[in-house]
């Protein structure tokens, strides 16, 4: 039996006790884990979801789109370079081929740059609603996003919510099931090498019990996704909120 502590990345900091590497199980062979939070759920939820708020609130995140572009590419880039390990990872998580696993691990850097690229075509609606009168739509992003990983596939559907969240403009919260703590230590760490990521946009947290993915789920202001979401642009519209604006001669009203 293998088992071990993953750790949590939390507003740029490693949290929870036992090694960065983490452990985890191989259901395929039969195995079963014990215990591997670093803390409770909900609390590390908690504590992940007060980070991603202060950051939406603090950091130039939800306004500098170029900030954003740069981030999703440097967060690919990290990621091919970590598709050998990933690999290897996925495979012992679920005993799937190798080649298998290498397939998912290398659609995460195309996901993150297709994102990436949509950064840059963000766009609202203006219209002349009567003559002197303009109506303007702003796309604003939604705050913090949630994200449920499952246990299946955790690394491309956890991109295919965390990549829209992300070039919208929010930052994230990400709930990791306990069952891949070995590739959930993986990818927080790359997390932790993306040197443009302001501290506390993407947080991290390993569970078993489901209590910090039903706090986020709980949370009225958090848009949550809960088993990935479609590689379209229209993914993005999950984590935005429009502001209509009125412009009238010499005054603004919103």
């Amino acid at each position: 039996m293998t088992t071990g502590t993953a750790l949590h990345w939390i507003d740029g900091t490693w949290v929870g006790p036992g090694g960065r590497g983490g452990a985890g199980i191989r259901p395929a062979l039969g195995e079963r884990g014990t215990d591997r939070r670093a803390g409770d759920g909900q609390e590390m939820a908690a504590r992940a979801l007060a980070a991603a708020r202060r950051a939406f609130g603090e950091t130039r995140w939800k306004d500098d789109r170029h900030l954003r572009a740069r981030t999703l590419h440097e967060m690919a880039d990290v990621f091919a370079a970590h598709i050998g390990q990933l690999t290897e990872a996925l495979a012992q998580a679920d005993g799937r081929p190798r080649q298998h696993a290498r397939f998912e691990a290398e659609t995460a850097p195309s996901r993150l740059r297709y994102f990436a690229s949509l950064v840059r075509t963000g766009h609202g609606r203006a219209l002349e609603v009567a003559p002197g009168n303009c109506s303007l739509v702003l796309r604003r992003p939604r705050g913090v996003a949630g994200i449920v990983v499952p246990g299946r596939s955790p690394v491309v559907l956890l991109i295919c919510s965390l990549a829209p969240a992300l070039a919208a403009g929010t930052t994230s919260v990400v709930r990791m099931p306990g069952r891949t703590a070995r590739v959930n230590a993986l990818v927080f760490g790359i997390f932790s090498e993306i040197e443009s990521l302001p501290r506390g946009v993407v947080n991290g947290f390993t569970e078993d019990d489901g209590a910090g993915a039903r706090y986020l789920v709980a949370a009225a202001d958090v848009p949550c996704a809960l088993d990935g979401t479609a590689g379209e642009p229209s993914a993005m519209e999950d984590f935005i909120e429009c502001e209509r604006v009125t412009i009238t001669p010499g005054t603004i009203q919103r």
